[in-house]
C-alpha cells in the first residue's frame, strides 16, 4: 500500500490576532520580498538573514527552555526525547523571520511553500516520514512557562507533542515589535541519502539513502514540483541527466518495508 508522508500542522489561537508589524529593509536581509524559489538561493539568503536582521532576533534562552519543557511533558507520558535536528530549527527560525517581516501568522508563506518544504530547501540529505508543526504568538514579556503554556493550549498542539511517531524537533522563538513568534517542528527522519544531493541536478546523480530500519529497502525516486506534478520519476537510486531546464521541485524516495510503500520527504532541487 502506498503511504506519502503524514502531517500535522496547528496553529494556537493566540496566532490569530493582527500584528501591525513594519517591515526591516535596511539590513542586508531583505525579506520583504520573501525567499527565492531557487534552493541554492534560499540556501544564501537564510544565511544573510541569520548573520542579522534589524527589529528581530532569536531567542536562544527561550528556545532551550522550550526544549526543556518538551522533553519533561513527553518523558511525563513515557514517550522517548525527541533528538535536535539543526535544518529543523533552521526552517522554524526563518519562518518566524519571514512572518516578523512580512506580517502573517501562517504555516505556509505567502509564496505557498510548508514547513516540510523549507526543510528540504535547507538539508541536502534529510529523507523525512511523518511530520507535524506548532505555532503560536504570545507577548515580548512571557516567561519559557508562558510560552509552552500557549502552545499547549490548542489540543492539536499538544498531540502533536505527544505523538510518538516523531523522533526529532527543530524550534525557534523570534522577538520581534513586542512579540515572540513560537514554531515548533517535528519529524521523523527515516534516513538519509549518503551524498548531499546538490541544489542544481543537471547530470547523473547518485540517490542511494541509508534508511533508519535496516530491513528497509529503495524502490525508486521522483522529483515532484511543489504544485505536485512530477518532473522526474525513476526505478533504483540514480538519477540520470535531467532534460528538464529551469525547473525546480522537491525529490521524493520510494522505500518498500515488508509490503507496505512508503514515500519519503527529501531535498529541493533546481533541475538544469
Amino acid at each position: 500500500m502506498l503511504q506519502i508522508n503524514y502531517k500535522y500542522l496547528s496553529i494556537s489561537a493566540l496566532a490569530l490576532a493582527a500584528l501591525g508589524l513594519t517591515a526591516y529593509a535596511d539590513s542586508p536581509c531583505d525579506l520583504t520580498d520573501g525567499l527565492s524559489a531557487q534552493p541554492a538561493a534560499f540556501q544564501l539568503e537564510t544565511d544573510a538573514c541569520f548573520e542579522g536582521l534589524n527589529g528581530v532576533k532569536s531567542d536562544s534562552y527561550m528556545q532551550t527552555e522550550l526544549r526543556r519543557l518538551t522533553a519533561s511533558a513527553r518523558s511525563e507520558r513515557g514517550i522517548k526525547e525527541l533528538a535536535n535536528l539543526a535544518s529543523l530549527n533552521k526552517a522554524a527560525r526563518i519562518h518566524g523571520y519571514d512572518m516578523a517581516v512580512r506580517d502573517y501568522i501562517a504555516h505556509d508563506d505567502p509564496e505557498g511553500r510548508s514547513h516540510l518544504d523549507r526543510v528540504g530547501l535547507l538539508d541536502r540529505r534529510v529523507l523525512i516520514g511523518a511530520f507535524g508543526a506548532n505555532m503560536a504568538v504570545v507577548d515580548e514579556n512571557a516567561t519559557a512557562e508562558e510560552a509552552f503554556a500557549a502552545l499547549m493550549a490548542d489540543p492539536a498542539n499538544v498531540a502533536n507533542l505527544n505523538r510518538t511517531a516523531f523522533d526529532h524537533m527543530g524550534i525557534a522563538a523570534i522577538r520581534a515589535d513586542g512579540r515572540i513568534y513560537l514554531i515548533q517542528l517535528f519529524a521523523r527522519v527515516e534516513g538519509q541519502l549518503e551524498a548531499p544531493l546538490p541544489a542544481n541536478m543537471s547530470q547523473r546523480t547518485d540517490l542511494k539513502a541509508v534508511f533508519a530500519e535496516s530491513r528497509a529497502e529503495p524502490v525508486g525516486w521522483s522529483i515532484v514540483s511543489a504544485d505536485g506534478d512530477v518532473l522526474a520519476k525513476g526505478i533504483g537510486d540514480t538519477a540520470p541527466a535531467s532534460s528538464l531546464k529551469g525547473q525546480s521541485g522537491y525529490l521524493n524516495i520510494d522505500m518498500a518495508l515488508g509490503k507496505d510503500l512508503y514515500t519519503l520527504k527529501g531535498p529541493a532541487v533546481s533541475l538544469f
